[in-house]
C-alpha cells in the first residue's frame, strides 16, 4: 500500500531525539549552577568577583562594572587631582599602583609626611575603608630612595629611611581607619630604581633621581 503514516521505526526514532535538546539546556545550566557554587565556597572575594564578571559578561556579551574597576577608577581620579605630587599611575588585573614622589611627601632626609600630602591620603584612606567592607584587598607601601647615601642618627643608611617612609604612610592610613591587617610596609632603599640615577660617566642625573626617591601605594587583590 502507498500512502499512510510513516514506518514505526522512522517515528520512534524521531521521538526518541526529541529529549536531547532540552537536556543540553538542562547540562548547560547545571555547569553554571556548580561554578557559581565553587565561587562561592571559597572565600577569596577576588576569585567571585572575576567569576561573577565572566558569567555576567558571557550572557550580556558587555563588559560590567565590578567593585575593583570602581576602586581603580577611584583612585586614579585622586592621583590626578593630586597633580606633580604622584607620578604615572600604574594599572594591571592585580590593582592599581599610585607612586608619591619623595619630595613632595617628605623634607630631604626626613619620614615626617608634609602636611600638604595629608588631604590626597586621606582620600585614598577613604576609597580603601569602604572598599574593605566588601572585598579582601591587600595594599602594600613601598618607600624608595635614590643612591645618594645617606647617615644620621636616626637613619643610618638609605634602608632605614626608606623604610622608615613606607611606615609613615602605613602608620597616617592606619589613624584614618585602614585595617592594619591589610597592609605591609616595606623598603627598598636605593635597590629599585625606576631610572639610572648616574650616567655612563658616573655623574648624578637629578630628574632621574627625583623620580627614584618615591612612596608606591599598590592595592592589589
Amino acid at each position: 500500500m502507498s500512502g499512510g503514516a510513516p514506518p514505526m521505526g522512522d517515528a520512534h526514532a524521531e521521538a526518541s531525539e526529541d529529549w536531547l535538546m532540552s537536556y543540553a539546556d538542562f547540562v548547560t545550566v547545571l555547569m553554571g549552577f556548580f561554578v557559581l557554587l565553587f565561587a562561592l565556597s571559597d572565600p577569596d572575594p577576588g576569585k567571585f568577583e572575576e567569576v561573577s564578571k565572566g558569567m555576567t559578561e558571557s550572557l550580556t556579551s558587555k563588559q560590567v562594572q565590578t567593585p575593583f574597576r570602581d576602586l581603580r577608577t577611584e583612585l586614579q581620579s585622586v592621583a590626578t587631582e593630586a597633580g606633580n605630587q604622584v607620578g604615572m599611575t600604574q594599572t594591571s588585573e592585580r590593582g592599581q599602583v599610585i607612586p608619591f614622589l619623595s619630595d613632595r611627601m617628605f623634607a630631604a632626609g626626613s619620614a615626617d609626611i608634609l602636611p600638604a600630602s595629608e588631604p590626597t591620603l586621606d582620600r585614598i584612606a577613604q576609597l580603601l575603608t569602604l572598599s574593605f567592607a566588601s572585598a579582601n584587598y591587600k595594599v602594600e607601601i613601598e618607600g624608595h630612595t635614590d643612591d645618594v647615601p645617606i647617615s644620621t642618627q636616626r637613619f643610618p643608611s638609605n634602608w632605614e629611611l626608606s623604610a622608615s617612609r613606607a611606615a609613615a604612610v602605613v602608620r597616617f592610613l592606619i589613624s584614618r581607619g585602614v585595617a592594619p591587617d591589610r597592609l605591609t610596609a616595606i623598603g627598598y632603599a636605593e635597590t629599585r630604581p625606576l631610572v639610572p640615577n648616574r650616567d655612563a660617566t658616573g655623574k648624578a642625573i637629578p630628574d632621574n633621581q627625583a623620580r627614584n626617591r618615591r612612596v608606591m601605594v599598590k592595592i592589589e587583590r
